[in-house]
């Protein structure tokens, strides 16, 4: 398949048993020791170390499995919290199975260089005339980014002119530890896509944006959009990997170049770098306190047009007396933010809410999952609200509902957008001047995003109107009548 190909340095040693060496050296773990927890003779574990044998493909999980049971289980109450660190998990178990997936991807990746290039030790630059995007995203997802604790990436995808399918593949950087529902603050990720040159309509963009934003949500990840994407893959991880090449049609690219040498990949990923800047940035994080410090959270309360889909209630929808009472309890948790200020936001949106025009869109389950836990966003940090709590804002957004003929509610019934049912779903707020998503983390706090170009405020217009003028919308009175008799029931039961 190479038209590019060098000879194997026979010193040089295979990516899995560098690893393996590292594991064990970490844990003090002798060969002899893992030998005979395996059931193995240890000239085998000996040449896996050394590089001269790989564990049989038929048996290799099961053998795996036992390796990273055997490292766990000799760890001592000083190598526990290296590796602990090293993996960026919380307990014994969740080590237990985050060195299986690094041994499993480091072996997948030798036994794929064996079938692809004859060789277990990859070239510092390797060509592949054509791949399909299968092949492409494998080798892409280098077993370095299992490193957890930091890792840099860079990016230029063509993504949104790649089939659907293979668009979260590509873009998933988080993939491994989501289900642990970490935050991984070493894990930087920057991605320039092209958003002039494809089909796609304006709301199939803004649902993948905010798919990709959600999904991305615990790791610190940038999004960047110019021109030079298109056509393009290429990838490269700070310091150790890069690999590129032209997108031929959704499913296949030509002339992929893989480079595992050190300056060679540095100097492509601060080419991407440069080009990843503040002009191309197209989503700006940030947090409410910094929102009203720079009083941004006042200039979207007084944007024209004023809208929002919702995924859970937030600080606006709260009655004097429990909004003074919520402050009060929780006001070691936000941040700096003075309580004088959130007062008079407060009042503000109290006045917009009693009169001006506002259309908001719920999620159905939005009512029921309130009811029962009492969660909402004040000021963007979680908090939990009593049962009596939750009814007194229920029947405050039952009199705005009645009272506010400009007040318009209307619900999403789940399953109507499938695209969001894997995912943390996103609550849009945007005006004609202004757009923000606040994404619900895997964890307890939440992510503000803020759309840094206005094109995408008419991006994400199309997208909610094209919602909310559709047919499988229903009124908000059941939900809310609904809402108020179980929490009645509920504080009648305690």
């Amino acid at each position: 398949m190479s038209v590019h190909h060098a000879r194997k340095n026979m010193k040089d040693k295979n990516r899995f048993s560098v690893l393996l060496k590292h594991l064990t050296s970490m844990a003090n773990l002798k060969n002899y020791a893992l030998a005979k927890s395996l059931q193995y003779d240890e000239s085998y574990i000996s040449k896996w170390i050394s590089g001269k044998l790989l564990p049989s493909d038929k048996n290799h999980e099961l053998i795996l499995q036992a390796i990273s049971e055997c490292i766990v289980q000799s760890l001592t109450p000083e190598t526990i919290p290296v590796f602990l660190k090293e993996y960026q998990v919380r307990d014994i178990t969740d080590l237990q199975a985050a060195v299986y997936e690094h041994l499993e991807s480091e072996y997948n990746y030798v036994k794929e260089l064996q079938t692809s290039t004859g060789s277990e030790v990859a070239s510092k630059i390797f060509y592949y005339p054509e791949l399909t995007l299968d092949q492409f995203i494998f080798k892409m997802k280098h077993p370095s980014l299992r490193k957890v604790d930091s890792v840099n990436c860079h990016a230029m995808v063509d993504i949104l002119n790649i089939d659907t399918n293979y668009q979260m593949l590509i873009a998933e950087m988080n993939g491994l530890h989501n289900d642990r529902k970490l935050v991984l603050p070493g894990v930087h990720f920057s991605l320039m896509l092209d958003l002039e040159h494809t089909d796609l309509s304006n709301s199939k963009i803004a649902v993948f944006l905010i798919d990709l934003l959600s999904n991305l949500a615990n790791i610190d990840f940038n999004l960047y959009y110019g021109t030079q994407a298109e056509k393009k893959l290429i990838f490269s991880v700070k310091d150790i990997y890069s690999i590129s090449g032209m997108l031929m049609d959704q499913n296949h690219c030509l002339s992929v170049t893989t480079i595992e040498d050190e300056t060679l990949s540095s100097e492509l990923y601060h080419k991407l770098k440069s080009l990843c800047n503040k002009e191309s940035l197209l989503i700006r994080k940030t947090s409410i306190e910094a929102m009203i410090r720079s009083h941004e959270y006042e200039h979207a309360l007084f944007a024209q047009n004023p809208a929002c889909l919702l995924a859970h209630f937030t600080e606006h929808f709260l009655p004097d007396d429990l909004h003074e009472e919520l402050l009060e309890t929780f006001e070691p948790v936000l941040d700096q933010a003075d309580p004088n200020t959130l007062r008079h936001l407060h009042s503000l949106t109290k006045q917009l809410l009693s009169s001006a025009p506002i259309k908001i869109l719920f999620y159905a389950s939005v009512f029921n999952d309130f009811a029962i836990s009492g969660e909402m966003d004040f000021y963007g940090c979680r908090v939990q609200l009593t049962p009596k709590q939750r009814l007194v804002l229920m029947n405050y957004i039952d009199r705005l509902y009645h009272n506010n003929h400009n007040f318009d509610i209307r619900v999403l019934p789940d399953g109507v957008l499938s695209d969001y049912q894997h995912i943390p779903r996103p609550s849009v707020i945007f005006a004609d001047t202004f757009c923000s998503l606040r994404l619900k983390r895997n964890t307890p706090d939440y992510g503000i995003c803020v759309t840094n170009k206005f094109f995408l405020n008419e991006i994400f217009s199309d997208f909610y109107y094209e919602i909310w003028n559709s047919d499988s919308l229903i009124k908000a009175d059941s939900l809310i009548s609904h809402s108020i008799l179980s929490l009645e029931i509920l504080i009648s039961e305690v």
